[in-house]
Formats: C-alpha cells, sequence, structure tokens
C-alpha cells in the first residue's frame, strides 16, 4: 500500500486482476484524522446525517460515523465534479447506501473495524460489497466459527486469519447484494474456488441465476475482501496453507 500525499489515507495498490482494474480501495484512522479535515467534511454532511450521527451514545461511534461519511463524501464530490448539496445518499431497501441519481457511474461501499474505515469505489458500474477486520489475537474464533462456518470452511481455518478471511468473504457477498447479514450463515459455505449456494433466504431471491467474485486480501494486522458482480477471470488460487500470496479469489453462483 502507498500513502496519498496529504499521509491520512492509505490507497491500497490492488493486484493487477482483470475484475479489480476498477477498484478503487482506500483505508484511513477516524481518529487520526487532523481537526481542520474533520472540520471540513464536517461541513459536507447533511442535515439527515447530521441528526443520525447525534442518536450515537458513544463519542467515538460518533466520530467514526462522521469521518466515514465525511470522507466519502468529500472524495465522491471530487470524482462525480459535483456539489455537496447534489450528492444525496439513499439507502436500499436492507439498508445499503447509493448516491441517488449516480447508483451506475459510482457504485461504493464501506466498512469500519473499530475506527478504521475502508471505502470502495468500483469506476465499471458494477455492485460491490466490503468488509474489513482487524486482527485481534485474544479473540477466541472458534466457537462462532462453529456456529456461523460450514463444515468445510471450518476444516479449512488452522489462525486468526484464517477465521477472518472466511467471515470477510461472507460479510462483501451480502453486502454487495444489499441484504446484510441473514441467518444461517453457514450456508454461505466459500471453501471452494467455485461455490453454488443456494437460496434458503427471501431476500436473496431477486440474486437468483446471478454470479460474484470475491478478492480476498490480508496481513499479520487486517484482513479484508472484496466482493463484485460478475464472474471475473482470475488465474489465482483460492489461498491455503501452502499458497504462499496473500490473495485469494472465489468464485460464487446463486442457484
Amino acid at each position: 500500500m502507498k500513502e496519498s500525499k496529504q499521509e491520512i489515507i492509505q490507497l491500497f495498490e490492488l493486484p493487477t486482476e482483470p475484475g479489480l482494474a476498477g477498484v478503487r480501495l482506500l483505508l484511513f484512522d477516524a481518529l487520526k484524522l487532523p481537526n481542520h479535515l474533520t472540520f471540513e467534511i464536517g461541513k459536507l454532511l447533511s442535515p439527515a446525517e447530521l441528526r443520525k450521527s447525534s442518536k450515537f451514545r458513544f463519542q467515538n461511534d460518533r466520530l467514526i460515523y462522521l469521518s466515514g461519511r465525511g470522507m466519502l463524501r468529500k472524495l465522491s464530490i471530487e470524482m462525480l465534479k459535483t456539489s455537496a448539496d447534489q450528492l444525496v445518499i439513499k439507502e436500499g431497501q436492507y439498508g445499503k447506501p447509493f448516491f441517488e441519481g449516480f447508483e451506475k457511474k459510482l457504485p461504493f461501499n464501506v466498512s469500519n473495524c473499530g475506527t478504521k474505515i475502508a471505502i470502495a469505489f468500483e469506476f465499471t458500474q458494477r455492485e460491490i460489497g466490503l468488509d474489513i477486520e482487524v486482527i485481534d489475537k485474544n479473540f477466541a474464533y472458534w466457537e462462532m466459527a462453529g456456529h456461523y462456518f460450514s463444515k468445510k470452511e471450518c476444516d479449512l481455518v488452522y489462525s486468526h486469519r484464517d477465521f477472518y478471511r472466511f467471515w470477510t468473504m461472507k460479510e462483501a457477498l451480502l453486502k454487495a447484494t444489499g441484504v446484510g447479514l441473514v441467518d444461517d450463515l453457514n450456508f454461505l459455505d466459500m471453501s471452494g474456488k467455485m461455490n453454488r449456494l443456494p437460496v434458503n433466504d427471501e431476500r436473496l431471491l431477486p440474486f437468483k441465476d446471478k454470479a460474484y467474485t470475491i478478492y480476498t486480501f490480508d496481513n499479520e494486522e487486517i484482513v479484508f475482501s472484496i466482493a463484485v458482480a460478475g464472474a471475473q477471470h482470475s488465474e489465482h488460487f483460492v489461498g491455503s496453507r501452502a499458497n504462499k500470496s496473500n490473495l485469494a479469489v472465489r468464485h460464487v453462483y446463486f442457484y
């Protein structure tokens, strides 16, 4: 990854995968934004966003929300060459945000873990989902894996990094659809390179016969997955203990 000129936002250098050609991913820490930038992006928020922020009980949660929405607005205004009052953020049926009037021109997704916020933009008009997790090596992941993962997935979980890989894949896929978390996450079996998933939740019915591609990255500190609509060609194999690459590519087809 490399830092922007302002040394505030980290721009990830994504691998030269054909399916990632239109994706841009940025990461920053809400608590590390300088006061002048926080003030600047705060002025871009809508009255509805300011009202929503006032409902957060804890100050850090409020700051994370305001920073995420503010930075999303700042970057999008520059890319779309529009003004703050013309950039209206709406939510889909299950809460996925989108730019009204720019749904196809600039799909995006936002994820945060703690104070770290990631924003993904997609410039080729595909739906996109993103999930980022900071690796907590003290987290007792096995019970959660046993509850939310398939048996095949559990057989591939040997470490915290393995757990977070599968967790972020599931979240990113469901965020790409706009559905969000569903019951029985263990039916989302991501254990193979090609994964056929039954539509057993009525919220997923609109995605029957549709395909998605999921890209997962990790290092010693974080794991994040990006899901995009469509079956994208890739030469990468699914990551495993024998695969030293920190990139894994999976394909999903709902039936």
